[in-house]
């Protein structure tokens, strides 16, 4: 056994002897996940455990690719940390997230979290059913799915939707056992930075996809890679496709509703800061011309807050993509 496999063995040791729970949850800036973990934990601990959150926020305003690991034990003898080690479970906020493609390389926090997860449950926000999920690397274990964003939006009409209270409904019955629906339900209602009719609606959502959500166990999951690819950072391209969850447009994916468009005749800066900002790095600004690659650009807005001289607004993702193939 090498030194490093000594001490993978010794920290997963220390996790079951403690019987520490994790759960990494991996997130799109603005879709509201830093307050549900605050509200998952809050609940977990008013039933008697403790309970520590480390988190990784990307991006100008956190408008990039969360990453918030969630531990709890019956022991207060819990590590701290941003990254997972021993996880339990995955939760992962939008389908895209499972993508190997360039998405991966710029967010350390998402290929880590999931090359930890081999086995256990993974929670996927997406309107597909737990069968059709596809993950990168093997896994066995609980799958399950929900469409958390629409069920918030039907409810309330925000975009970006911010779900994340809505979908620990999935949380909650993919690991039946670990915190139940009452809790949580009471930490949403005593959430006092929300509106009270914000905490009413949000508890309604979480109820609907608490009982809309399908879990399927026994599951085995060929990935796209191997595990020794991924140490490599060797990615055959058929592996680099973006995922079937991705809604296709005419040119590239898309997994947003709106994305930037610039009116270069506005443009006045020496350096544009909607490039030093971009938490996906998807705009270049090269001779004073603004362009964006559309391929992974998420439509956070996080660019049209930033710029300076307001040439840079949001508008319909497919309106944007039809103009390009004219």
């Amino acid at each position: 056994m090498s030194t490093d496999e000594a001490g993978n063995e010794f920290v997963y040791d220390y996790f079951r002897k403690r019987g520490l729970q994790e759960f990494p949850f991996l997130a799109i800036g603005r879709q509201g996940f830093r307050t549900a973990v605050e509200i998952l934990a809050d609940a977990i601990a008013k039933e008697g455990k403790y309970v520590t959150v480390g988190a990784h926020l990307s991006g100008a305003r956190s408008m990039g690719i969360n990453v918030i690991t969630l531990r709890f034990a019956e022991t207060s003898d819990i590590p701290t940390g941003i990254y997972p080690i021993c996880p339990n479970g995955l939760f992962v906020a939008h389908e895209s997230l499972l993508s190997t493609s360039r998405l991966w390389r710029f967010a350390p926090g998402i290929s880590r979290s999931i090359s930890a997860l081999q086995n256990g449950v993974l929670m996927v926000c997406t309107r597909k059913p737990p069968e059709e999920i596809e993950y990168p690397l093997d896994f066995e274990g609980t799958v399950a799915t929900v469409d958390a964003e629409a069920i918030f939006t039907e409810k309330i009409a925000i975009q970006p939707a911010p779900y994340g209270i809505t979908a620990l409904g999935l949380f909650i019955k993919a690991n039946e056992g670990l915190v139940s629906l009452d809790a949580v339900k009471q930490s949403i209602l005593e959430f006092e930075r929300l509106r009270r009719r914000v905490r009413e609606l949000n508890v309604e959502t979480l109820e609907k996809a608490y009982y809309e959500a399908e879990v399927l166990h026994d599951v085995k999951i060929k990935g796209k890679i191997t595990r020794e690819q991924y140490l490599k950072g060797d990615f055959p391209e058929a592996a680099l496709a973006p995922s079937a969850g991705a809604r296709r447009t005419a040119v590239g994916y898309a997994w947003r509703d709106k994305l930037p468009v610039c009116d270069q005749s506005k443009c006045k800066c020496i350096e544009c800061l909607a490039v030093y900002y971009c938490p996906e790095a998807a705009i270049r600004w090269k001779d004073e011309v603004y362009n964006v690659d559309y391929d992974y650009c998420k439509g956070c807005g996080t660019c049209a807050i930033e710029c300076t001289e307001d040439a840079i607004r949001m508008e319909d993702a497919d309106k944007v993509l039809a103009s390009l193939v004219k």
